[in-house]
Protein backbone atom coordinates (compact mmCIF):
# COMPACT_ATOMS: atom_id res chain seq x y z
CA UNK A 1 0.00 0.00 0.00
CA UNK A 2 -0.52 2.61 -1.37
CA UNK A 3 -1.78 1.20 -4.46
CA UNK A 4 -1.90 3.42 -7.72
CA UNK A 5 -5.14 4.06 -9.23
CA UNK A 6 -5.33 2.30 -12.71
CA UNK A 7 -5.01 4.39 -15.77
CA UNK A 8 -8.76 4.03 -17.27
CA UNK A 9 -9.70 7.87 -17.31
CA UNK A 10 -12.34 9.57 -15.51
CA UNK A 11 -15.99 10.18 -16.73
CA UNK A 12 -17.18 12.09 -13.88
CA UNK A 13 -15.89 14.20 -10.69
CA UNK A 14 -16.98 16.11 -8.08
CA UNK A 15 -14.62 17.18 -5.20
CA UNK A 16 -15.13 19.11 -2.17
CA UNK A 17 -12.67 20.73 0.54
CA UNK A 18 -14.63 19.77 3.63
CA UNK A 19 -13.58 21.75 6.71
CA UNK A 20 -14.37 21.23 10.64
CA UNK A 21 -15.93 24.63 11.86
CA UNK A 22 -18.57 24.99 14.67
CA UNK A 23 -20.85 28.20 14.52
CA UNK A 24 -23.03 29.08 17.03
CA UNK A 25 -25.76 32.23 16.87
CA UNK A 26 -27.51 33.43 19.54
CA UNK A 27 -31.13 33.00 19.64
CA UNK A 28 -32.26 36.68 20.80
CA UNK A 29 -29.71 38.95 18.98
CA UNK A 30 -28.69 36.65 16.37
CA UNK A 31 -24.61 37.50 17.17
CA UNK A 32 -22.41 34.32 15.94
CA UNK A 33 -19.60 32.85 17.61
CA UNK A 34 -17.26 30.50 15.08
CA UNK A 35 -14.83 28.15 16.23
CA UNK A 36 -12.70 27.03 13.78
CA UNK A 37 -11.02 23.62 14.39
CA UNK A 38 -7.74 21.84 12.56
CA UNK A 39 -9.69 18.97 10.67
CA UNK A 40 -9.93 19.97 6.90
CA UNK A 41 -9.50 17.17 4.05
CA UNK A 42 -10.54 16.56 0.27
CA UNK A 43 -13.27 14.46 -0.51
CA UNK A 44 -14.36 13.41 -3.78
CA UNK A 45 -17.33 11.13 -5.85
CA UNK A 46 -15.94 9.29 -8.72
CA UNK A 47 -17.67 7.60 -11.90
CA UNK A 48 -15.40 5.51 -14.48
CA UNK A 49 -16.33 5.57 -18.29
CA UNK A 50 -18.21 2.86 -19.28
CA UNK A 51 -15.55 -0.39 -19.33
CA UNK A 52 -16.12 -3.59 -20.97
CA UNK A 53 -15.11 -7.10 -19.52
CA UNK A 54 -11.02 -6.70 -19.86
CA UNK A 55 -10.84 -3.10 -18.55
CA UNK A 56 -13.00 -4.03 -15.64
CA UNK A 57 -11.00 -6.78 -14.53
CA UNK A 58 -8.30 -4.12 -13.10
CA UNK A 59 -10.84 -1.91 -11.36
CA UNK A 60 -12.39 -4.58 -9.70
CA UNK A 61 -8.74 -5.62 -8.56
CA UNK A 62 -8.10 -2.74 -7.35
CA UNK A 63 -11.07 -2.00 -5.37
CA UNK A 64 -11.16 -5.66 -3.93
CA UNK A 65 -7.40 -5.05 -2.72
CA UNK A 66 -7.76 -2.14 -1.05
CA UNK A 67 -10.04 -4.15 0.93
CA UNK A 68 -12.12 -1.87 2.17
CA UNK A 69 -11.79 1.40 4.05
CA UNK A 70 -8.02 -0.56 4.76
CA UNK A 71 -6.03 0.40 2.15
CA UNK A 72 -4.99 3.53 0.52
CA UNK A 73 -4.33 4.74 -3.07
CA UNK A 74 -2.76 7.23 -4.64
CA UNK A 75 -4.95 9.75 -7.12
CA UNK A 76 -5.07 13.08 -8.99
CA UNK A 77 -7.26 14.54 -11.42
CA UNK A 78 -5.84 13.66 -14.79
CA UNK A 79 -6.93 17.39 -15.59
CA UNK A 80 -5.09 19.20 -13.67
CA UNK A 81 -1.68 19.41 -15.81
CA UNK A 82 0.84 22.33 -15.71
CA UNK A 83 3.77 23.27 -17.64
CA UNK A 84 5.01 24.83 -14.15
CA UNK A 85 8.67 24.09 -13.24
CA UNK A 86 8.65 22.38 -9.78
CA UNK A 87 9.59 23.90 -7.06
CA UNK A 88 10.82 23.35 -3.53
CA UNK A 89 10.01 24.27 0.22
CA UNK A 90 12.76 23.92 2.67
CA UNK A 91 10.95 24.37 5.83
CA UNK A 92 7.10 25.14 6.99
CA UNK A 93 5.13 24.52 9.99
CA UNK A 94 2.97 21.93 10.23
CA UNK A 95 -0.51 23.45 9.93
CA UNK A 96 0.72 26.18 8.12
CA UNK A 97 -1.00 28.13 5.16
CA UNK A 98 2.05 29.46 2.99
CA UNK A 99 5.31 28.68 2.86
CA UNK A 100 8.59 30.58 1.00
CA UNK A 101 9.62 28.58 -2.01
CA UNK A 102 13.73 27.87 -2.27
CA UNK A 103 13.42 26.87 -5.74
CA UNK A 104 11.20 27.42 -8.31
CA UNK A 105 10.23 30.84 -7.45
CA UNK A 106 11.00 32.37 -10.53
CA UNK A 107 7.53 31.38 -11.78
CA UNK A 108 4.21 32.82 -11.84
CA UNK A 109 1.73 30.59 -10.00
CA UNK A 110 -2.38 31.23 -10.79
CA UNK A 111 -4.47 30.94 -7.53
CA UNK A 112 -6.37 27.74 -8.26
CA UNK A 113 -3.37 25.63 -9.41
CA UNK A 114 -2.86 22.68 -7.40
CA UNK A 115 0.03 21.16 -6.48
CA UNK A 116 1.40 18.11 -4.36
CA UNK A 117 3.39 18.17 -1.74
CA UNK A 118 4.99 14.90 0.74
CA UNK A 119 1.76 13.16 -1.39
CA UNK A 120 -0.74 15.74 -0.02
CA UNK A 121 -2.76 17.86 -2.37
CA UNK A 122 -3.63 21.66 -2.30
CA UNK A 123 -4.66 24.72 -4.09
CA UNK A 124 -2.35 27.76 -4.54
CA UNK A 125 -5.41 30.45 -3.00
CA UNK A 126 -3.75 33.44 -4.25
CA UNK A 127 -1.77 34.30 -7.32
CA UNK A 128 2.11 33.79 -6.34
CA UNK A 129 3.43 36.88 -9.10
CA UNK A 130 7.12 35.65 -10.40
CA UNK A 131 10.63 35.97 -8.26
CA UNK A 132 8.36 36.25 -5.35
CA UNK A 133 8.79 33.39 -3.02
CA UNK A 134 5.81 33.29 -0.80
CA UNK A 135 2.88 30.54 -2.08
CA UNK A 136 -0.40 30.60 -0.17
CA UNK A 137 -2.15 27.44 -0.02
CA UNK A 138 -5.28 25.34 1.50
CA UNK A 139 -5.93 22.97 2.77
CA UNK A 140 -3.33 23.63 5.86
CA UNK A 141 -0.01 21.65 5.54
CA UNK A 142 -0.40 18.31 6.67
CA UNK A 143 3.12 17.78 8.23
CA UNK A 144 5.69 20.30 8.98
CA UNK A 145 9.23 20.28 6.42
CA UNK A 146 12.32 20.50 7.98
CA UNK A 147 14.26 19.19 5.06
CA UNK A 148 14.21 20.35 1.60
CA UNK A 149 11.00 18.90 -0.27
CA UNK A 150 9.69 19.38 -4.09
CA UNK A 151 6.69 21.01 -5.01
CA UNK A 152 4.95 18.73 -7.60
CA UNK A 153 2.66 21.06 -9.90
CA UNK A 154 1.88 18.74 -13.09
CA UNK A 155 -0.65 15.95 -12.21
CA UNK A 156 -0.32 16.07 -8.49
CA UNK A 157 -1.68 13.41 -6.19
CA UNK A 158 -2.78 12.78 -2.98
CA UNK A 159 -3.17 9.71 -0.57
CA UNK A 160 -7.04 8.51 -0.77
CA UNK A 161 -9.06 6.17 0.99
CA UNK A 162 -12.13 4.59 0.29
CA UNK A 163 -15.69 5.94 2.47
CA UNK A 164 -17.34 2.11 2.81
CA UNK A 165 -16.78 -1.27 3.45
CA UNK A 166 -18.82 -1.66 0.39
CA UNK A 167 -17.90 -1.39 -2.74
CA UNK A 168 -19.48 -2.74 -5.90
CA UNK A 169 -20.51 -2.28 -9.42
CA UNK A 170 -23.01 -2.57 -12.36
CA UNK A 171 -22.89 -4.96 -15.20
CA UNK A 172 -25.36 -4.55 -17.88
CA UNK A 173 -26.82 -7.50 -20.73
CA UNK A 174 -23.53 -5.77 -23.19
CA UNK A 175 -21.44 -6.69 -20.91
CA UNK A 176 -20.11 -2.96 -19.73
CA UNK A 177 -19.51 -1.98 -16.42
CA UNK A 178 -19.93 0.69 -14.42
CA UNK A 179 -17.94 1.87 -11.25
CA UNK A 180 -18.81 5.00 -8.91
CA UNK A 181 -17.64 5.07 -5.59
CA UNK A 182 -16.79 7.18 -2.95
CA UNK A 183 -13.26 8.26 -1.27
CA UNK A 184 -11.66 10.67 1.19
CA UNK A 185 -8.37 11.64 1.67
CA UNK A 186 -6.39 9.52 3.83
CA UNK A 187 -4.28 11.21 6.70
Amino acid sequence: MPLSFPSVGIQNMSMRLRRVVAVSESPFTLDTQVNVHQGARWEAEISLPPLNHLDARAIQAFIVGLKGREGTFTFGNPLHTSTLSNGAVSSAAIRAETFELSAGASDEVQAGTYFELNSYLYIVTETKVANEATLNFQPPLRSAVTGSLPVKYNLPKSLWRMTSNDIGWSINEASIYGFTFACVEAL
